[in-house]
């Protein structure tokens, strides 16, 4: 069992760069405090499927081949960077909307599954995570890796961001946060909407 130590530190990372701020805490706690508990949970298993499959690539070495591909990289970020900047804008847009209209609307959609996307395509759409796992990986992970590694890393990457956003989906749905957000919706959506629009405008930058 000692061959599979190195997932510790693994794991260890991993949660430390889950519970950083970011795009994915943003939106998990919007969709905990704007629409319900059970919408937030959906964000979070969202945010775990896209840990999950950044951390799957990242094992595989697709990471090692994209960032030789610089044409591919390009495409990847422009396109998260693009994602972001249209969920800054609907945020921003839904600012003054009241919390109940909001709440009514999306139970309508039946949107555990919208929100389960959203999350997951928010994690996807940040391309600097999966080169943050893949160093992650190559700083810790052996030469020759132990059979089945590439699915432990994928369940611990899955496991450990869907609980750490879990946490924070029952946190912000409770009753008085709910009380709190209702009373400030407008400052905190437009707050969270600039958040988003300079996690992309970083991120352009970064590029040109």
């Amino acid at each position: 069992m000692n061959e599979y130590s190195f997932l510790i530190a693994i794991g260890a990372a991993l949660l430390g760069g889950a519970m950083s701020p970011g795009p994915s805490f943003l939106v998990v706690a919007q969709n905990s405090l704007s629409k319900s508990r059970a919408h937030g949970l959906a964000t979070s298993v969202g945010t775990g499927l896209g840990a999950g499959v950044f951390a799957l690539l990242a094992a595989l070495g697709v990471t090692t081949l994209l960032e030789q591909v610089p044409t591919a990289y390009l495409i990847f970020r422009i396109a998260g960077g693009l994602y972001l900047l249209w969920l800054a804008y609907k945020v921003w847009q839904g600012a003054d909307q009241p919390l109940s209209e909001t709440t009514a609307d999306e139970h309508k959609k039946g949107s555990l599954a919208s929100a389960m996307l959203k999350g997951f395509v928010v994690q996807t759409s940040n391309p600097k995570t999966v080169f943050i796992i893949a160093s992650i990986f190559s700083a810790v992970m052996p030469l020759d890796p132990p059979s089945h590694t590439a699915l432990y890393v994928t369940l611990i990457a899955f496991v450990l961001d869907f609980s750490w956003y879990a946490i924070v989906a029952i946190s912000l749905s409770q009753q008085n946060s709910r009380a709190f957000y209702q009373e400030t919706k407008g400052y905190f959506d437009r707050f969270a909407a600039l958040l988003l629009l300079a996690l992309s405008v970083k991120l352009f930058v970064s590029i040109f």
